[in-house]
Protein backbone atom coordinates (compact mmCIF):
# COMPACT_ATOMS: atom_id res chain seq x y z
CA UNK A 1 0.00 0.00 0.00
CA UNK A 2 1.41 3.69 -0.78
CA UNK A 3 0.37 6.68 1.05
CA UNK A 4 1.68 10.01 0.96
CA UNK A 5 4.97 8.67 0.35
CA UNK A 6 5.23 6.13 3.03
CA UNK A 7 5.31 2.55 2.00
CA UNK A 8 2.92 0.50 4.71
CA UNK A 9 2.96 -3.36 4.91
CA UNK A 10 0.36 -5.24 6.74
CA UNK A 11 2.04 -7.67 9.28
CA UNK A 12 -0.95 -9.28 10.23
CA UNK A 13 -3.54 -8.39 13.32
CA UNK A 14 -2.85 -4.31 13.85
CA UNK A 15 0.61 -4.16 13.34
CA UNK A 16 1.89 -2.13 10.32
CA UNK A 17 5.65 -1.83 9.07
CA UNK A 18 6.14 1.71 7.66
CA UNK A 19 8.63 3.17 5.65
CA UNK A 20 9.14 6.42 6.31
CA UNK A 21 11.67 9.15 3.98
CA UNK A 22 14.48 9.37 2.30
CA UNK A 23 12.16 12.64 2.21
CA UNK A 24 12.94 15.09 5.07
CA UNK A 25 13.86 18.40 6.11
CA UNK A 26 17.52 17.22 6.98
CA UNK A 27 19.91 16.45 4.21
CA UNK A 28 21.39 13.24 3.21
CA UNK A 29 19.54 9.90 2.44
CA UNK A 30 18.09 9.10 6.22
CA UNK A 31 15.05 6.84 5.80
CA UNK A 32 13.06 4.72 9.01
CA UNK A 33 11.61 1.83 9.23
CA UNK A 34 8.79 2.22 11.82
CA UNK A 35 6.82 -0.93 13.12
CA UNK A 36 3.38 0.49 14.94
CA UNK A 37 1.03 -1.68 17.14
CA UNK A 38 -2.27 0.48 16.15
CA UNK A 39 -1.63 3.85 17.97
CA UNK A 40 1.96 2.98 19.70
CA UNK A 41 5.62 2.76 18.25
CA UNK A 42 6.94 -0.86 18.49
CA UNK A 43 9.99 -0.26 16.74
CA UNK A 44 11.86 2.05 14.83
CA UNK A 45 15.06 0.99 13.05
CA UNK A 46 16.91 3.53 11.33
CA UNK A 47 18.66 3.46 7.72
CA UNK A 48 21.31 5.71 7.32
CA UNK A 49 21.67 5.49 2.94
CA UNK A 50 24.75 5.59 1.48
CA UNK A 51 25.34 7.82 -1.25
CA UNK A 52 28.93 6.47 -2.97
CA UNK A 53 30.49 9.52 -5.03
CA UNK A 54 33.37 7.39 -7.13
CA UNK A 55 35.79 9.23 -4.94
CA UNK A 56 38.27 5.79 -3.83
CA UNK A 57 38.70 5.53 -7.75
CA UNK A 58 39.29 9.28 -8.48
CA UNK A 59 42.06 8.89 -5.96
CA UNK A 60 43.80 5.57 -7.79
CA UNK A 61 44.57 8.11 -10.72
CA UNK A 62 46.02 11.01 -8.67
CA UNK A 63 48.68 11.69 -6.28
CA UNK A 64 48.43 12.41 -3.03
CA UNK A 65 48.34 16.03 -2.96
CA UNK A 66 45.76 16.44 -6.10
CA UNK A 67 43.31 14.25 -3.85
CA UNK A 68 43.14 16.84 -0.90
CA UNK A 69 40.37 19.18 -2.67
CA UNK A 70 38.49 16.36 -3.72
CA UNK A 71 38.47 15.29 0.15
CA UNK A 72 37.23 18.61 1.09
CA UNK A 73 34.36 18.62 -1.09
CA UNK A 74 31.78 16.21 0.30
CA UNK A 75 32.64 17.62 3.67
CA UNK A 76 32.54 21.87 3.03
CA UNK A 77 31.47 22.44 6.48
CA UNK A 78 34.65 21.17 8.13
CA UNK A 79 36.99 20.60 5.08
CA UNK A 80 40.16 21.27 7.83
CA UNK A 81 38.73 17.87 9.49
CA UNK A 82 38.76 15.80 7.07
CA UNK A 83 41.84 16.71 5.00
CA UNK A 84 44.15 16.82 8.03
CA UNK A 85 43.98 13.01 8.91
CA UNK A 86 44.92 12.30 5.55
CA UNK A 87 47.63 14.80 5.40
CA UNK A 88 48.91 13.03 8.56
CA UNK A 89 48.53 9.44 6.93
CA UNK A 90 50.17 10.59 3.69
CA UNK A 91 53.10 11.82 5.82
CA UNK A 92 53.50 9.14 7.44
CA UNK A 93 53.87 6.93 4.55
CA UNK A 94 56.14 9.16 2.50
CA UNK A 95 58.13 9.58 6.11
CA UNK A 96 57.80 13.56 6.50
CA UNK A 97 57.33 15.78 9.28
CA UNK A 98 55.65 19.00 9.44
CA UNK A 99 57.67 22.12 10.99
CA UNK A 100 56.43 22.73 14.93
CA UNK A 101 55.05 26.29 13.91
CA UNK A 102 52.99 24.15 10.37
CA UNK A 103 51.57 21.88 13.53
CA UNK A 104 50.17 25.13 15.70
CA UNK A 105 48.65 26.50 12.32
CA UNK A 106 46.83 23.15 11.36
CA UNK A 107 45.85 22.99 14.84
CA UNK A 108 44.22 26.53 14.78
CA UNK A 109 42.76 25.97 11.32
CA UNK A 110 40.84 22.66 12.66
CA UNK A 111 39.42 24.18 15.56
CA UNK A 112 38.15 27.38 13.50
CA UNK A 113 36.94 24.78 11.14
CA UNK A 114 35.21 22.91 13.89
CA UNK A 115 33.62 25.65 15.59
CA UNK A 116 32.70 26.95 11.67
CA UNK A 117 30.54 23.52 11.49
CA UNK A 118 29.34 23.54 14.81
CA UNK A 119 27.77 26.76 14.53
CA UNK A 120 26.40 26.02 10.93
CA UNK A 121 24.37 22.64 13.25
CA UNK A 122 23.52 25.39 15.62
CA UNK A 123 21.64 27.24 13.04
CA UNK A 124 20.31 24.57 11.17
CA UNK A 125 18.95 23.04 14.41
CA UNK A 126 17.28 26.23 14.51
CA UNK A 127 15.85 26.00 11.14
CA UNK A 128 14.68 22.30 11.82
CA UNK A 129 12.51 23.73 15.49
CA UNK A 130 11.37 26.45 13.04
CA UNK A 131 12.91 29.37 14.36
CA UNK A 132 14.53 31.59 12.22
CA UNK A 133 15.75 33.84 14.95
CA UNK A 134 17.90 30.58 16.22
CA UNK A 135 19.71 30.17 12.61
CA UNK A 136 20.59 33.88 12.11
CA UNK A 137 22.55 34.19 15.44
CA UNK A 138 24.65 31.05 14.68
CA UNK A 139 24.98 32.40 11.14
CA UNK A 140 26.69 35.40 12.03
CA UNK A 141 28.82 34.57 14.72
CA UNK A 142 30.03 31.79 12.06
CA UNK A 143 30.91 34.51 9.73
CA UNK A 144 33.50 36.37 12.13
CA UNK A 145 35.38 32.62 12.33
CA UNK A 146 34.96 32.37 8.30
CA UNK A 147 36.25 35.62 7.93
CA UNK A 148 39.51 35.04 10.30
CA UNK A 149 39.69 31.51 8.76
CA UNK A 150 39.68 33.31 5.03
CA UNK A 151 42.26 35.70 6.39
CA UNK A 152 44.49 32.49 6.89
CA UNK A 153 43.86 29.97 4.22
CA UNK A 154 42.77 32.41 1.30
CA UNK A 155 39.21 31.21 0.72
CA UNK A 156 36.13 30.92 2.55
CA UNK A 157 34.92 27.40 2.39
CA UNK A 158 37.36 24.93 0.93
CA UNK A 159 41.06 25.84 1.93
CA UNK A 160 43.13 22.76 0.66
CA UNK A 161 45.49 24.88 3.46
CA UNK A 162 46.95 21.49 5.02
CA UNK A 163 49.05 19.99 3.11
CA UNK A 164 51.87 17.08 3.15
CA UNK A 165 54.74 18.78 5.05
CA UNK A 166 53.01 21.83 6.41
CA UNK A 167 50.57 23.90 5.09
CA UNK A 168 50.15 25.70 1.87
CA UNK A 169 51.27 29.28 3.08
CA UNK A 170 52.09 30.64 6.42
CA UNK A 171 49.74 32.82 8.49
Amino acid sequence: MQNAGMNIEDKGGDKLVLHVGPQHPGSGHFRLIITVDGDYIVGAKPDPGYVHRGAEKMAEYRDYIQNIPHLERPVIIDATGVTLPYVLAAEKIIDVEAPERAQYIRMIMAELNRIISHLYWLGIYGIFLGHSTMFMWPMGDRELFIDLAESIGGTRVTFSYVVPGGVRNDM
